[in-house]
């Protein structure tokens, strides 16, 4: 995928929406001043424990729908229980309520915070790997690199491209017999990498081996950094924002 499902942001907007409503109910129907800091410190405290727990996991709902995280997959169901015993408590002991209308609201928070299910929402969180567009944008820039594995320097190379957080890097010759065999994917390795910037180095896993050119993408290796310290980083990206 390579932008997010909408639906992941219209419900990070219902989520929020739904967890300021609960202190705006409570000042509408009490009559408090919207411009006082005391009447809203009075709101809050009118707020019950079953209202914060509401609050909470709908604001948590929210951030992880922005991420689209996996986790929204038990924080959901969490909240919707949550908001179901609130609503009973309002609709059968509150004054301002019945119960046909506040089991008709859980109905319809349950019916909306499962929407995604419907919205392509489903297939982007229960596969990470397809979520594109949180892969960082990479510049097609080559910069000599050497790969150091077992603490010596074994392989001189160059940049295909670069991002913040990962790159391709092809061999010189386009050989893929420049690949040692035994260079494998998920090993880690360090990179000395020549930039603008002056040298970097920078710790990495492979994450890809092509030995052979597939599309635009030659014969080469796909690493992710790793732990890149705050120095590192900020020189990094300089070099990535360098114009050459």
């Amino acid at each position: 995928m390579r932008t997010k499902p909408i639906i992941f942001n219209i419900l990070w907007l219902f989520f929020l929406a739904t967890a300021i409503s609960l202190p705006l109910q409570v000042l509408f129907l009490y009559e408090h001043d919207f411009m006082s800091f005391y009447e809203w410190k009075s709101v809050f405290m009118k707020l019950t424990p079953l209202n914060w727990l509401v609050m909470i996991t709908t604001i948590v709902n929210g951030i992880l729908c922005f991420k689209a995280s996996t986790y929204i997959k038990y924080t959901i169901p969490a909240s919707i229980f949550f908001v179901a015993i609130n609503n009973f408590f309002v609709g059968a002991w509150g004054v301002d309520f019945n119960l046909l209308l506040t089991w008709s609201a859980t109905l319809f928070y349950g019916i909306i915070s499962y929407s995604y299910v419907y919205a392509h929402g489903l297939e982007a969180i229960e596969n990470p790997e397809r979520q594109w567009w949180k892969i960082p944008q990479r510049t097609q820039k080559s910069y000599p690199v050497w790969i150091e594995w077992q603490g010596k320097r074994k392989l001189l190379a160059k940049t295909f491209d670069i991002s913040k957080t990962g790159a391709f890097i092809s061999t010189i010759s386009q050989s893929s017999k420049l690949i040692p065999a035994e260079v494998k994917i998920g090993e880690s390795v360090r990179l000395i990498l020549g930039t603008s910037e002056g040298d970097l180095s920078l710790g990495a896993t492979i994450v890809r081996k092509e030995e052979q050119a597939r599309g635009n993408y030659p014969v080469g290796l796909g690493v992710h950094f790793n732990g890149v310290g705050l120095t590192e980083s900020i020189r990094l990206r300089r070099a990535l924002a360098a114009s050459y």
